[in-house]
């Protein structure tokens, strides 16, 4: 579990931190991609399908799947329109006036182009989205609530989600604003799992974790395009 919490974060440190720039860095932001989608697989013989095809494996009344589906896309919209909200507050000019940042970056990882740009945040927005649920909820948290409990393997969760994020807010914004954009991932994970705990699947994280990161893109993509233009 420990080689499950902690190389996504220093995958982040590679490609964020120490090789921002080239193919180390393009190279360890792929790696934690296979890690966070190869790694579970060796556990499915002990976790099962339940959580990912159907419902998990435990005596439970669950909520019915339009309630799944429902609150999946009611918390992403709350909460996307939570960050709308932000970005016309002093929190959002800060934002702002730090995007050379974000535009750094995005041009160190080769997608500071329009076409490129659009591409990956498709894969961030979809695919990405159902990997990190599956191997954050599913997997970290169906684990840890095993070994440690169900409200401490809610909040290692929550805080290990949290790392990587961290890691790159820490470079691209003031660490005040850094340290508040993280404590808001980190609860996101919480209700992400507080979710999955409920509904026994991982299909309303998911839906609500899409939204989420289709908002954060458009604001990424607006950010990008003006600084890079």
């Amino acid at each position: 579990m420990g080689a499950g919490l902690g190389i996504p974060l220093i995958c982040a440190l590679v490609y964020v931190v120490w090789f921002p720039h080239g193919n180390a860095g393009r190279s360890a932001w792929f790696a934690t991609k296979i890690w966070i989608l190869v790694y579970p697989l060796f556990f499915f013989g002990l976790i099962g399908l339940g959580g990912l095809v159907r419902r998990e494996d435990r005596p439970a009344i669950w909520p019915s799947w339009a309630v799944v589906i429902g609150t999946g896309l009611l918390t992403g919209i709350c909460i996307s329109l939570i960050g709308c909200l932000m970005v016309i507050t002093p929190v959002g000019e800060i934002v702002k006036a730090n995007s050379h940042n974000l535009v750094e970056k995005a041009e160190g990882l080769g997608f500071a182009t329009r076409g490129r740009f659009l591409m990956v945040a498709t894969f961030i927005t979809i695919l990405h989205s159902a990997m990190e649920e599956y191997y954050w909820r599913w997997f970290i948290y169906g684990h840890l609530r095993q070994m440690v409990g169900h409200w401490p393997g809610h909040l290692i969760a929550a805080v290990a989600f949290t790392g990587h994020h961290l890691v790159l807010m820490s470079v691209l914004f003031p660490l005040p604003l850094a340290l508040f954009l993280s404590f808001l991932v980190g609860l996101g994970g919480l209700i992400w799992t507080l979710m999955y705990e409920w509904q026994g699947t991982v299909l309303g994280c998911w839906l609500s974790h899409l939204v989420v990161d289709a908002f954060i893109m458009i604001v990424g993509f607006r950010l990008i395009m003006h600084g890079a233009g």
